[in-house]
């Protein structure tokens, strides 16, 4: 039913900060805007946005989106989550540019959730029909990294237990890895797509934003993206890295925008089947090789979190 993560929204206080960051020094690609909004893209991705940028008085989670394999998953869905006593709304076709009707939750953790199939694409096509070049075939233009595509998101909960209530079994999510710490989840990382992640949850006070990430091309690319951001004055927003996890495996560089939103830059996780039983770290195991395989400790910030859309229904 639920096939990967689609798309995010982040809240930012000014459009143009925010623009020269994700745009000009970052290299995604930008869609459209509006006086409240920015819609970009990674270069890969054939979805006309993946990342709103929104005016706001707060910075912090607007909504994630996943996307749905049929349009009659939506109905299943809404009556899934009446059954289950958590409210929705349905919100028509073109509520927002280029996506078509979709149902709105506030997930038993308290984020704000977008379900949707139809989501507009970019024109590969002339007038004739005849493919024009596919999007990843801009390399002349682009700018920055480039980011490539949306991973993952990195959620914060008051229980992860109870969270997976409803992740792994409710919504069906696979369960690639887990942290175990006294006797409970400490933290566990949640998937649709064969990745390790689409929604990590860790264990913290409540609902909260800690990362979103998007992918690059490999390692060079994490370190191009601190020459990139220290060589535009953005040195300040390295955050911590660059680095490997233990677990996942991935290379990380983590980043602040102007407003102190978090993006992890992001490459070289592994893939697995979504039947293949989870692997478990301990508590002792995650603090000296799971969160970080190599490289330096990461500083005190790095546990700070984003809040997340309060008015989202």
């Amino acid at each position: 039913m639920i096939l990967r993560l689609g798309h995010t929204e982040l809240f930012v206080t000014d459009l143009e900060k925010a623009r020269e960051f994700y745009v000009d020094v970052l290299g995604f690609r930008e869609h459209d805007s509006d006086k409240q909004h920015i819609y970009l893209r990674g270069v890969d991705e054939f979805d006309t946005h993946t990342l709103t940028l929104t005016k706001n008085s707060y910075s912090g989670l607007g909504h994630f989106a996943l996307r749905v394999s049929d349009p009659e998953d939506l109905e299943r869905l809404a009556y899934h989550h009446k059954k289950l006593g958590i409210p929705y709304t349905r919100v028509p076709d073109g509520a927002e540019p280029g996506q078509g009707a979709s149902l709105r939750i506030v997930e038993p953790n308290g984020h704000p959730i977008e379900f949707y199939h139809d989501m507009q694409q970019i024109d590969i096509f002339d007038e004739t029909g005849r493919l024009k070049r596919l999007p990843m075939r801009f390399t002349h233009t682009d700018k920055g990294i480039p980011p490539l595509r949306i991973d993952h998101v990195n959620l914060r909960v008051a229980s992860v237990d109870k969270a997976l209530n409803y992740w792994r079994d409710e919504l069906n999510f696979s369960v690639s890895e887990y942290v175990e710490r006294d006797g409970e989840t400490f933290a566990a990382w949640t998937r649709r797509f064969p990745g390790t992640h689409d929604v990590a949850l860790v264990k913290a006070s409540g609902a909260a934003l800690h990362h979103v990430a998007y992918t690059v091309q490999g390692p060079a690319e994490i370190i191009r993206t601190a020459d990139l951001l220290a060589d535009a004055g953005y040195q300040d927003s390295i955050e911590y890295g660059p680095g490997r996890h233990g677990l996942s495996n991935a290379f990380f560089l983590y980043i602040r925008d102007p407003d102190g939103n978090r993006m992890e830059i992001y490459t070289g996780d592994y893939l697995r089947d979504l039947d293949m039983p989870p692997v478990k770290w301990t508590w002792e195991d995650y603090s000296t090789r799971g969160r970080l395989w190599w490289g330096a400790a990461h500083p005190e910030r790095f546990q700070e979190t984003r809040p997340v859309n309060q008015n989202w229904l």
